[in-house]
């Protein structure tokens, strides 16, 4: 049921006053400017549906008597709000219309008016069934309290070249053949407006992270971790602070808020595709700790970079990513794709709703016309079978296999699975099977209000793949044209990072981020357990703060261990502060490769460091700020925001700059 406070802001013929007055009551019951204007035109549109089936059928119209026995026409509200007030959901009226198509006759009756008898014509109401109307059956959106609306069924002039057969999940591929008629879905599941009932309509999904702790070089001398050169943290920032209002807490990744944003570092690959750079300086967090850069930099070979594509473009056509910010968006986003494409390189869709099919089986980027009429044919309608459209897109895309190419599912989708949920733990295992066979997978988020982002950044790890998120055609640009090889071509995969810590040079430390890419010391040498890729030109950037021996730190307190052994470095040891331990597989290979280098203790001055050093300590510092982190807590927006401005340096795309402005931006909705 619709608030009958948006709805007649939506559809009312209001003054600017009393536009202004229902404005000022929705904002009090904690709806945005950017959700009421997105839900009044949702509602716009459903109106213009009704009024269009009005004007199809002269029949249809009521007449003036009729129009005044249902609606007065005093008072402060038309027949739209009354509809309103009454809690109508102006998509249900349209399921009515749709599904009965009632017809009128006319006819003349005796009536009375001003107490003289005067005969009128009227009309009376004619039974679908003469009609000889098939009524269509109506679809519930899966979401609590959602209107119900009619699901139109207009053919579309789309072709599945092929079903989903022979695989199984424990979920229904649906078998798919002919014409299909994507079901024209509005798309439309407006919050009620109260807190407690808005919490129903948005189901937005985020994994808890709890930050991680300082660390007892004494108790634990390793850290080890993963790498990730996912971004869709970073952009769904962005969608928040655009839309006036401060992140969750734990949508915010600190480590994919770095690694959004490339680093000129200069490293020699030596014989590995992958170089590393450390280095060192007092921390600006705290003046009596160090802060210790790790990076990572991927190379950029030409056998790789400029090997055959075999893109399966997966992408979610359900009733769910009918707004202006998912399907549309991700049509015009794949567009700038494929113009990068090479013309050898090979495009394929597959789609998926209540079931899955091939609607544009492999074809080579040049045609680039066939290509575009089957991405402007798509449409949304209908539930969300995740698991059946995989299963589909991992099926051509091992027919299309390119041996020494890249070959890659790229999911797009609000990541509402709502059908066949409890087939997940399988559905995931058998992308991590798939990427044994070099088929990787990337995962594009898209959207608002039931944005699953726990669910997807699962699919992509498990998947050897990368994570993003689109909220803009700017980001689709970065996403598929400026960091093109970097998201499609891997160098290394499996790559872990594992840190030893000199106890006479370090009492503790902490990782700024990372938190669910953490894995245990065991898990470094041990060449089955997965960790994340790097592509072509990829940079990775660690942080860690160092507490110094004998430094007061407020820890939880741990017991001294009765039979530990305090044995000291060696001598030429002693001046080290840590080694750096890398690992990885080239993106063929099941066997990894190994090596590491040391840093030597310093007592180097923040200020003096480089401004990419700088700069990733600004974007973690504004990442923990958000986060409400106490390692933080003496730092103000503006302090940060003087950090990046400092440290912009060489900045071709506009990407810092955007950040700098987000910070300012965070300041005053924070006040």
């Amino acid at each position: 049921m619709s608030n009958p406070n948006l709805t007649t802001y939506a559809l009312g013929k209001l003054s600017e006053e009393e536009k202004k007055v229902l404005l000022e009551k929705l904002l009090a019951e904690g709806y945005t400017q950017e959700q009421i204007e997105e839900e009044a035109q949702s509602l716009r549109h459903i109106e213009n549906v009704l009024s269009d089936e009005f004007r199809k059928d002269e029949a249809l119209r009521l007449s003036v008597e009729q129009r005044e026995g249902l609606f007065p026409k005093e008072g402060f509200f038309t027949w739209k709000k009354i509809m309103a007030g009454m809690g109508v959901s102006f998509a249900a009226v349209v399921a009515f219309v749709m599904v009965n198509k009632v017809g009128y006759q006319k006819y003349s009756e005796t009536v009375k008016v001003d107490g003289l008898a005067e005969e009128k014509e009227m009309q009376k109401p004619i039974a679908p069934a003469a009609k000889k109307f098939k009524a269509k059956r109506l679809s519930k959106s899966k979401v609590k309290g959602a209107p119900t609306v009619a699901r139109s069924a207009a053919p579309q002039d789309m072709v599945f070249s092929d079903v989903v057969e022979g695989e199984s999940l424990g979920v229904s591929a649906g078998a798919v053949s002919g014409k299909m008629a994507p079901t024209a879905s509005f798309g439309f599941a407006p919050p009620p407006g109260p807190t407690r009932q808005r919490e129903k309509f948005n189901r937005e999904s985020y994994e808890k992270i709890d930050t991680n702790p300082y660390t007892l070089v004494s108790n634990q001398p390793l850290s080890t971790f993963s790498v990730d050169v996912d971004t869709a943290s970073y952009a769904n920032m962005r969608r928040f602070l655009f839309r006036g209002q401060l992140p969750p807490k734990d949508s915010i990744r600190v480590e994919e808020l770095i690694n959004y944003f490339g680093y000129d570092y200069d490293v020699a690959f030596n014989k590995h595709p992958v170089g590393i750079k450390i280095d060192q300086s007092v921390s600006p967090w705290n003046k009596d700790r160090k802060l210790v850069r790790v990076a990572l930099k991927a190379d950029s070979p030409s056998n790789l970079t400029q090997a055959k594509k075999n893109l399966v473009f997966l992408l979610d056509v359900s009733g769910s990513m009918n707004d202006p910010k998912k399907l549309p968006l991700l049509k015009e986003s794949i567009q700038l794709l494929v113009r990068k494409l090479k013309p050898e390189d090979t495009v394929a869709i597959v789609v998926y709703a209540g079931a899955a099919g091939v609607v544009l089986d492999g074809t080579q980027a040049k045609d680039k016309l066939k290509i575009f009429k089957a991405l402007n044919n798509l449409s949304a309608g209908g539930s969300t079978n995740g698991g059946a459209g995989i299963i589909a897109a991992y099926k051509i895309a091992k027919q299309n296999f390119i041996k020494g190419g890249v070959n890659r599912v790229i999911l797009a989708t609000d990541g509402d699975f709502n059908v066949g949920a409890s087939s997940q733990p399988a559905m995931l295992d058998m992308i991590e099977d798939k990427a044994k066979g070099d088929i990787f997978l990337t995962v594009v988020g898209l959207g608002m209000g039931n944005y699953q982002d726990a669910m997807l950044e699962k699919i992509s790890n498990r998947g050897n793949g990368n994570y993003a998120y689109i909220d803009s055609l700017q980001e689709a640009n970065k996403l598929f044209n400026v960091d093109l090889e970097k998201n499609l071509t891997t160098v290394a995969k499996d790559v872990k990072v594992q840190i030893e810590f000199n106890p006479n040079k370090v009492q503790a430390y902490r990782l700024i981020g990372y938190e669910n890419r953490m894995l245990k010391a065991k898990d470094f040498n041990d060449d089955k357990k997965d960790a994340g890729e790097m592509g072509a030109g990829h940079t990775v950037t660690a942080l860690y703060e160092i507490v110094l021996p004998g430094e007061k730190l407020d820890n939880p307190k741990v017991d001294k261990l009765k039979y530990q052994t305090n044995t000291k470095a060696k001598k030429d040891n002693n001046d080290e502060l840590l080694t750096v331990k890398v690992r990885y597989k080239k993106p063929s290979e099941d066997v990894s490769t190994k090596f590491d280098i040391a840093l030597l203790d310093g007592k180097n001055k923040f200020e003096s460091m480089d401004t990419e050093f700088r700069f990733a300590t600004a974007v973690a510092s504004f990442g923990m700020k958000l986060r409400n982190d106490k390692l933080v807590k003496d730092l103000r927006y503006r302090d940060i925001e003087t950090m990046a401005k400092e440290s912009k340096g060489n900045d071709q795309y506009g990407f810092r700059a955007e950040l700098i402005e987000m910070i300012d931006l965070a300041r005053q909705i924070d006040k």
